[in-house]
This record gives structure tokens, C-alpha cells and sequence, in this order.
């Protein structure tokens, strides 16, 4: 089934509500709380504590040192995306899932032209035309040197330096930049690099917010127009399709939203070490639709006194 026709399933998807039940075993009191789904508001507020806490970590990272030679960084931003006349959206999103293997085949390939480890953070994204772009935040352990790039307005790896040059010259063809990556295969590289002083993205404060732009909101049904009456992602306006195929694609190709290596993970649990952890007296009671007379019952309502597919504010 084209992904383009899902448009209506989509919606149902986002509209649908279910609630997660907790019960206090100290005081005895109920709750229910909307369950994250991908495109919904909790499912975006849980993104946005992520975002916010790896945001911190590159904050404690040192990013960048200034050598008499130039600038060397250790933290760099890349797309990969994908050339149409290599494959079909599809092939190209089936292409970036475990099952496709292509980006942990190229990053079997890069291992092999960097020195020393790094870390990685990756978010797959969609374009405009359903096709994915894959983000990546690559933090090195020998650094790269960078200059400054007027027309883009952003740092770039300089391939002045003989190691740089080694890397960059696999990534991209320095004798045609227009051309599909060496390392990747199927379509194009852009690199940036980023310092202590300059780590802003295309308006956003750090990358990590750039990245997150899509999967750390929700999709506002409401705010694009005629959403529930189009059949297609492609009827849609064409400012709204790359949030939209962005949620599709990773519902249908049930794609990770954050992958993140081991040593992010490992610093992300450090990060709450300094935290108490405190049992909590709230456990998980189930999870039901809110149309189940059990949500009323649990909440201590009589479902026959509300209408139908409504729910009250007061206690959820």
C-alpha cells in the first residue's frame, strides 16, 4: 500500500485516546493520564525532557580548542539523504531501518576512516516529498579542523589539514560536492562543524534542538487545513509535509525516534546520578480507550451521566 493514501489512518492514529492508569498505594488515589502515541502532545513532551537533557550534556562537552594552525572541533552535525533515482521512497525508507541496514553499514565504513572512538546521536526526518533524511551528531575523539564558511554561514571540516582531508574526502567528493557520497552510496552528505562559541543551527540555539524540531512537538491536527477531508499527504499544503510524512513514516516503518550510542547512554544516566531516587507510591493500574466505561469507573464517575467520546478535565 502506498504510505500516501495513510493520510486518513494518520488522523484516526492522532485522534485516538487512550489513558494510562495509576493507583497510589499510600493514600489510595486514582489517576488517569493520556498515553504517549507518536504524534500526540504526551508523546511530544516526553521527546522534549530528552531533548532538554542532551542539550545539557553537550553543554558539559568541550567542542572545540584553537590551535596556531586553525580551529579543530570534536562535534559535528550530517544529512544523509537519499537520491531519488537510486530507489523509491519506500526502498529509501525501508533502506534507513534496522531491517535495511544502511546507515549501520555506513557507520561501519566510517569507523574505519576516523581515528579513535565517538559517540552518535541519530533522528530520521522526512522531507518535503516523503523521502528521509537522516540527521546525525557525531562527537569525536580526534577532532577535525573547521573554518569558517561565509555562504553557509557555518563552520565546515577544512580539508587543509591532511587527517581532516582523509575524512571529508570519504563523505564527499572534494572534486564534485554535487555528487553522492563515497561513504554513503546512495545519495549526498552535508557536514557542519560547530565550537564552544558557535553552536547554533538554522535559527535553533544547538543542534540538538535543530534535530528535534519535528518528533518534540505534536502534530496539531487542528492547525493544518483540510487534514480531515484529504485522502493524501500530497493534497495536503506543501508547508505541512514534512511533519507529516515525518510522524507517517516512523509509525509505518516503525522506526527508533532517538538512536543514541552507548556512551550518550551512558552519560545520560549519569546526568541523573545526582538525582534522589525516590520509590514512588504510584504504580501502573492498565491502559484503556477512552471510550471504555472503565476509565469512568476508575476515575470514580458513572459513565452513563457523560457524553459519548468525552471525557471531564478534572482529575486526568
Amino acid at each position: 500500500m502506498d504510505p500516501d493514501t495513510l493520510l486518513p489512518d494518520l488522523v484516526d492514529w492522532v485522534r485516538c485516546k487512550y489513558y494510562n492508569l495509576f493507583y497510589n498505594r499510600k493514600t489510595g488515589e486514582r489517576r488517569a493520564c493520556p498515553a504517549a502515541r507518536k504524534g500526540n502532545a504526551a508523546y511530544a513532551l516526553r521527546q522534549s525532557f530528552k531533548r532538554a537533557k542532551l542539550a545539557k550534556l553537550l553543554k558539559k562537552h568541550t567542542v572545540s580548542f584553537e590551535t596556531p594552525s586553525g580551529i579543530f572541533s570534536r562535534l559535528f552535525f550530517m544529512t544523509l539523504t537519499i537520491d531519488h533515482k537510486s530507489m523509491s521512497r519506500d526502498e529509501a525508507n525501508r533502506y534507513i531501518t534496522s531491517k535495511g541496514k544502511g546507515i549501520s553499514r555506513f557507520f561501519a565504513r566510517l569507523e574505519k576512516c576516523i581515528d579513535g572512538g565517538y559517540s552518535k546521536v541519530i533522528v530520521k526526518e522526512s522531507t518535503s516529498s516523503g523521502y528521509p533524511a537522516v540527521h546525525v551528531l557525531l562527537h569525536l575523539d580526534r577532532p577535525m579542523k573547521v573554518r569558517w564558511h561565509r555562504k553557509s554561514g557555518s563552520y565546515r571540516p577544512d580539508p587543509s589539514d591532511p587527517y581532516t582531508a582523509s575524512v571529508l574526502g570519504k563523505l564527499k567528493d572534494l572534486h564534485d560536492w554535487n555528487s553522492k557520497s563515497p561513504l554513503w552510496k546512495v545519495g549526498f552528505v552535508d557536514i557542519y562543524g560547530f565550537t564552544n562559541d558557535r553552536m547554533d543551527m538554522k535559527g535553533y540555539a544547538n543542534p540538538i534542538n535543530y534535530i528535534s524540531k519535528y518528533i518534540s512537538k505534536s502534530l496539531d491536527l487542528d492547525g493544518i487545513p483540510g487534514i480531515e477531508s484529504c485522502k493524501r499527504v500530497s493534497d495536503l499544503p506543501k508547508e505541512h509535509h514534512t511533519k507529516v510524512w515525518t510522524i507517517l513514516n516512523n509509525l509505518v516503518w516503525n522506526s527508533q525516534t532517538w538512536i543514541l550510542s552507548k556512551s550518550f547512554k551512558e552519560d545520560l544516566k549519569k546526568l541523573e546520578e545526582g538525582r534522589p531516587n525516590l520509590p514512588s507510591p504510584w504504580v501502573w493500574a492498565g491502559i484503556v480507550h477512552i471510550s471504555n466505561p472503565a476509565l469512568y469507573r476508575w476515575m470514580g464517575w458513572n459513565p452513563e451521566s457523560f457524553l459519548p467520546g468525552t471525557i471531564p478535565t478534572s482529575g486526568v
